[in-house]
């Protein structure tokens, strides 16, 4: 399956450096609950699905799977270099107003300058690729071949339809004509033309649609067989989405305290750089002055970006939802029709956070940065 074109190279170590070096420094998750490891529920699941089954859904989520992280990296590495070079530039503006040496006054209005064209150039490329409409064709294809082996086993006809991809429905479906009442209320329509990214697209329904079709006739071969060795392995996903959903709330929950406590700390800085203004007109607090705020209102930015405490809240939510199906006990003489709704119970849960990222991200794009 061929690649879509992509022109980023930074892959979000921009973004992670910025994180982990300054935002979570220091910084150790805890109060984790256990999870089985990686090689436990790919054994789990080559003993439900077979070898060769096996490595092609891992294959392909795989690959998925390491083309949304680039991709999302890229779109994340965007705004931080964006907003990053903003407050550079507001700083050396001011140090060039302050200095009174006129070499090194050019010296800045040059490196001002230069950082301007890295801003400009970065949003340019970021609005016309839209990496967010490519980030969640991935995210989605990943999610879904992860919930693949539970999803031949779950209740098919109390799931959503677009749970099993739009292959199983005509393709163009979605570009129909909207009314102009909807139609008003669409973004700015930044879909992709890119021939290579829509054939890959397409060559991800019918890898849904494929693998599906052939995990429905192994269900279908020996239902309680498969049925009850799916649920063993859901019990497995879920432990290890728990995990890492808690790992995830806790991480952004200490980032939206810390973005905090530096804000306040930048506000105070301020405040007494513009005092002392007042009794010592040195350059040095002319730079302090007004390119503390610049720093501060970027960090700001940079958090919104992130969204981290909407993230905060999605991902305790989520771990408590995942938390309370797995406490979920079914009865000893459940049947094969309770376990398949306690299996479509935990798809739509897994499948509703990619659910939630197209209504939030669907349009995005890089269009609120102008």
């Amino acid at each position: 399956m061929s690649s879509p074109a992509i022109r980023c190279r930074s892959a979000g170590r921009i973004r992670n450096f910025f994180r982990r070096r300054f935002l979570l420094a220091g910084w150790q998750a805890h109060d984790l609950p256990d999870a089985p490891s990686q090689d436990s529920s790919q054994a789990l699941l080559g003993r439900l699905i077979g070898p060769a089954l096996l490595q092609r859904v891992t294959g392909a989520l795989n690959e998925s799977d390491t083309l949304a992280q680039r991709i999302g990296g890229c779109a994340r590495d965007a705004y931080t270099v964006l907003y990053g070079c903003s407050a550079l530039a507001v700083l050396l503006a001011a140090w060039g107003a302050a200095t009174e040496d006129h070499t090194l006054r050019l010296a800045l209005a040059v490196a001002e300058l230069a950082t301007l064209v890295v801003l400009f150039l970065t949003f340019r490329n970021a609005h016309r690729v839209n990496w967010h409409e490519h980030w969640l064709g991935l995210r989605f294809h990943a999610e879904f071949l992860r919930c693949l082996p539970v999803l031949a086993a779950a209740a098919q006809e109390r799931t959503p339809r677009w749970l099993h991809g739009r292959a199983r429905a005509a393709l163009g479906a979605e570009d129909a004509p909207l009314p102009p009442h909807l139609a008003a209320l669409t973004g700015h329509g930044h879909a992709t033309e890119d021939p290579r990214a829509i054939a890959h697209e397409h060559a991800q329904h019918e890898v849904r649609a494929t693998l599906l079709d052939q995990l429905d006739r192994i269900c279908r071969d020996d239902p309680w067989t498969y049925t009850m060795t799916a649920l063993d392995y859901a019990r497995q996903l879920a432990r290890q989405q728990l995990r890492y959903h808690c790992r995830r709330a806790q991480e952004e929950r200490i980032i939206v305290h810390r973005v905090h406590a530096i804000s306040l700390a930048s506000f105070a800085v301020t405040i007494g750089a513009v005092m002392a203004h007042l009794v010592w007109h040195l350059p040095i607090l002319t730079m302090i002055s007004t390119g503390v705020p610049a720093f501060a209102a970027s960090l700001q930015g940079f958090s919104a970006q992130e969204e981290s405490e909407r993230l905060t809240a999605s991902y305790g939510s989520m771990a408590q939802r995942l938390d309370a199906w797995l406490n979920m006990r079914l009865d000893d003489d459940a049947g094969i029709a309770d376990v398949q709704e306690h299996l479509s119970n935990l798809v739509e849960l897994l499948m509703s956070e990619v659910h939630d990222w197209h209504r939030l991200f669907g349009e995005k794009g890089m269009y609120h940065l102008g």
